[in-house]
């Protein structure tokens, strides 16, 4: 949020400047044309480009033809341009420390107290305004609007936005010769004529948000100064005489009070001075020739079209025949998910115009009752037997899956950290996944996929999944092609916890060099080894089962390790704010109840263990707090989707 404000920020404001230089080719011109420039500039702060740019994006008709005559050179540039505008923002990283915490909040309340300071003295002088509306008492002076007269001291002017009133200072008739009251009144007639009033509004609603911003009281000292012009030049060019017209304005202010807001649109004010001169020389003004026009044309088109064209291109650059190839990166295991994405990370891409791989043959077939188990028992790679995911070098098969799971397997795991402050995602935990038809998670369908891309047929590293990943980002493009889907990312802030150091401190010692033992990747360790009574641990972090109870056991681990397993436990991203650099074993014991705010409740068999403490107590019993808070979470949204045609 806070880069689309700054954006937003500096487009209004070099859109404004702009629009004042654009005010120097036509200050030979009616004053009216400058207003309208000033305000343009004024309503840009209300209107985002990114308005104009997403209905560009959403002109899907237009987008293959432009695609075609859009080289990658231009897609690219155009999305560097846009990324910190139109796209989504994403959160700056928690830091480990709450030291400058404050500072958002400080700036929050700063512009609130300012808007409110605004706001206030506007309303105390529409207060004054209102009054003397109240005190007025009608007149027979003829008009096209209502005219009523007021006991205030006042000078004349227009009250009200929707229904007009035109209010007069008591005795102006008798102080001003009728000459001179008729000029005035067409100064004011001239107001309602244009709705200064309304605009005047507008204006005065962009200076309370944007207070901070000393362009916007600029243009409002410009508004007022156009148009105020802008009405003596129609009340000469209606055959008032200028000397009778300047002595009128000069003899309102020496007699009464200028009008308190500028949505009360009065006489006097706006360079008093100059206006008098301007009256005073008459000179013809310029009209507006061609080639003006077509300046003026221009300016209005670019800035309504450039940012359409924007967002096409920005469309243009994102379909999938042309989307970024993400680079192949090798994922925690999902255990680990949550434990080391405490923070966003933003996917690195490589440039627009690089094609995703695909497979070479693909089938697709909707799953049926007995399915998930034929075939020969073949474990997790290359082999038969079970629903998930099989992989084998250039060979893909996910047997039995929803399309819900194959969504969290091709786009979740895609850049190696998951979604945005995720828990570990399971199978057929749809809580990730939005706007998605229920069939996506109770329809399973079989994929059979192969290619002879080399880089999905080159055996796996040892503890690594290069390969697979490949396989994975292929899958997307089965998706896109056979199932039609189209996703885009959102985040939201939801109930978190931040894990931090209770008052007391560590109630436990760090542990000592050699305390626990690394595990040998190529033989393994069963788990009943990895923490036996009585022996050194290994150097890792398991989550099981205890009797009814859950049980966290870590050995070599900093607190803010523990992260990952509490936000599965709890079903709540977990942020590490403790700041501890130290290492520990730690053994939490905690049951999963009705004090645990996570979704997932196991059935346990019965079992003569007690129920263990809160994860709350068994966190705190270590010197560790679980403290609430807000975060912003990661989905998948689904635009599109459709039942694939099977083969």
């Amino acid at each position: 949020m806070t880069s689309e404000l700054i954006g937003h920020l500096w487009q209004s404001t070099f859109f404004a400047l702009a629009a004042g230089l654009l005010t120097l080719a036509f200050r030979k011109n009616r004053a009216s044309v400058r207003y309208w420039l000033w305000l343009s500039g004024s309503l840009k702060f209300f209107i985002p480009f990114a308005l104009l740019a997403s209905l560009g994006s959403s002109l899907k008709p237009l987008a293959p033809a432009a695609r075609e005559i859009a080289s990658p050179a231009i897609s690219y540039a155009i999305e560097q341009f846009d990324q910190p505008l139109f796209m989504p923002s994403l959160p700056s990283p928690q830091p480990a420390h709450d030291k400058f915490a404050w500072i958002p909040i400080a700036i929050a309340g700063v512009w609130l107290c300012g808007f409110a300071a605004v706001a206030l003295i506007r309303f105390r002088n529409w207060l004054r305004v209102r009054a003397a509306v109240r005190a007025s008492t009608a007149t027979n002076v003829s008009a096209a609007v209502e005219v009523r007269v007021s006991p205030g001291l006042f000078e004349p002017g227009v009250v009200g936005i929707l229904s007009p009133i035109l209010l007069l200072p008591e005795g102006i008739a008798e102080r001003l010769w009728p000459s001179e009251l008729n000029a005035i009144l067409a100064h004011e007639l001239c107001h309602i004529r244009r709705r200064d009033n309304f605009f005047a509004a507008i204006h005065m609603m962009v200076e309370a948000i944007f207070w901070f911003h000393p362009l916007v009281w600029w243009i409002g000292a410009r508004l007022l100064e156009e148009r105020e012009r802008a009405c003596d030049e129609e009340v000469l060019s209606q055959g008032n005489p200028p000397e009778v017209y300047a002595d009128a304005i000069l003899n309102v202010c020496k007699l009464y009070v200028e009008s308190p807001i500028a949505c009360v649109s009065g006489v006097s004010g706006a360079g008093i001075r100059q206006r008098i001169e301007a009256i005073m020389s008459n000179r013809k003004l310029q009209g507006l020739n061609r080639a003006k026009k077509l300046l003026l044309t221009t300016a209005g088109f670019a800035a309504l079209a450039g940012p359409i064209a924007i967002g096409l291109m920005i469309g243009v650059a994102n379909i999938p025949q042309i989307h970024a190839q993400p680079p192949v990166h090798v994922p925690p295991a999902p255990i680990q998910l949550a434990q080391t994405q405490t923070s966003p990370v933003a996917p690195v891409t490589q440039p627009l115009h690089m094609v995703r791989p695909k497979f070479d043959v693909v089938s697709v077939r909707r799953c049926m009752p007995g399915d998930q188990l034929t075939g020969p028992p073949g474990g997790d790679r290359g082999g038969g037997g079970g629903r998930g995911p099989r992989y084998s070098p250039g060979r893909l098969r996910m047997q039995c899956m929803a399309v819900g799971d194959m969504i969290r397997i091709a786009y979740v795991g895609l850049f190696g950290d998951g979604l945005l402050n995720s828990v570990a995602l399971m199978p057929g935990d749809t809580r990730w996944l939005r706007n998605a038809p229920a069939w996506v998670n109770s329809d399973w369908y079989t994929v059979d996929a192969e290619t002879d891309d080399p880089a999905a047929n080159a055996p796996n590293p040892p503890g690594r999944r290069d390969t697979d990943k490949v396989l994975e980002r292929m899958l997307q493009l089965v998706l896109e092609d056979r199932f039609q889907l189209k996703t885009h990312r959102e985040t939201e802030d939801v109930p978190m916890y931040n894990l931090t150091v209770a008052r007391g401190g560590l109630k436990l010692k760090p542990m000592e060099a050699g305390g626990c033992f690394e595990e040998d990747p190529t033989q393994g360790t069963d788990a009943s080894e990895m923490f036996a009574p009585g022996k050194k641990p290994m150097c890792t972090i398991w989550l099981h089962m205890n009797g009814p109870d859950w049980a966290l056991d870590a050995a070599g681990q900093k607190p803010g390790n523990l992260v990952g397993m509490l936000s599965n436990a709890l079903n709540r991203h977990v942020f590490d704010k403790t700041g501890v650099t130290d290492k520990f074993i730690f053994h939490l014991q905690f049951a999963h109840d009705e004090t645990t705010p996570g979704n997932f409740r196991p059935v346990f068999p019965p079992s003569d263990v007690p129920p263990g403490p809160s994860i709350f107590s068994a966190v705190e019993a270590v010197g560790l707090k679980l403290e609430p808070t807000k975060g912003p979470q990661g989905y998948i949204v689904v635009d599109h989707v459709e039942r694939p045609s099977e083969n």
